[in-house]
């Protein structure tokens, strides 16, 4: 079965974030931010969230998003930039390890999934409590603290896959792997110093029939990016074989076919101030 060539990671943070939606607007509504204030998106990626924050915060509000690409920065303009809240958001290029902002100059500060893209976590986090007010928060949202689970009913195998996927990720996470980087999360904000206020995960479940949000995150995303070519070589032939028979959509034993399919995916977040 041939394999398709992996899409652009600005497609794929928007399957991620439409597959997210429902519980991400409830975790921002339990931030309760205040109404007008003005946030940073630290690693904003297509603009989803930012324009959710901003939809919470009301018309007075602002949400600054940043990325480290101008092409990142021109997906998240094309897709939401002029949007109901389009006013509300500015993209522009950025670095989390040295924010071009004032001291004090945000209210709050958003990192959703992007803290354990940054080897200097420190300096990051650095920046962040450097730019918010006195008091305000800074806030860090990862998923899969816990695994998820897509395979349900083949827990050997994908525990294999996520292996493999670790081991791949050592190659941008550097002395640890993706995984790794993320439960090293908490002990990350103590480390800056940082008084963690709250730390709550929220549990995504989806079952068949699978909504389009759904089936395309875990189609595209997770089967054909995340566990697609990249593994092949980190996988047994009897392992890629298997993983090939479930989930690849042409074959008769693709899993979000089977009407008994579902899956869970956890989120975490955690608050914290300077």
């Amino acid at each position: 079965m041939t394999q398709p060539e992996a899409e652009p990671f600005t497609k794929s943070l928007e399957r991620m974030n439409l597959f997210q939606e429902p519980e991400a607007r409830t975790l921002i509504a339990d931030l309760h931010l205040p109404e007008g204030s003005r946030g940073l998106d630290a690693g904003c990626g297509a603009g989803l969230f930012a324009v959710w924050l901003a939809e919470v915060i009301g018309p007075g509000g602002r949400v600054v998003g940043i990325e480290p690409s101008a092409e990142r920065v021109d997906a998240a303009r094309e897709l939401v930039g002029h949007g109901p809240v389009g006013s509300r958001l500015e993209f522009r290029v950025g670095d989390a390890t040295k924010l071009d902002a004032p001291d004090a100059s945000f209210d709050w500060v958003w990192c959703g999934d992007v803290l354990h893209h940054i080897q200097e976590t420190g300096r990051a986090l650095g920046e962040f409590a450097r730019v918010v007010r006195p008091g305000g928060r800074i806030v860090v949202k990862e998923s899969q603290l816990l695994h998820g689970a897509f395979l349900p009913g083949h827990p050997a195998l994908e525990r294999r896959l996520r292996q493999a996927e670790v081991e791949w990720s050592r190659h941008e996470g550097g002395e640890f792997s993706f995984e790794e980087r993320r439960q090293r999360t908490l002990a990350s904000l103590r480390a800056a110093a940082l008084s963690v206020e709250s730390f709550r995960t929220y549990l995504l479940e989806r079952r068949a029939p699978l909504s389009r949000a759904a089936r395309d995150y875990i189609q595209h995303v997770v089967f054909e990016r995340n566990w697609g070519p990249r593994l092949r070589d980190r996988l047994t032939s009897d392992d890629w074989t298997r993983r090939s028979a479930l989930c690849e959509p042409e074959s008769p034993t693709f899993v979000l076919d089977d009407p008994d399919y579902y899956c869970l995916y956890p989120i975490s977040v955690l608050v914290a101030r300077r």
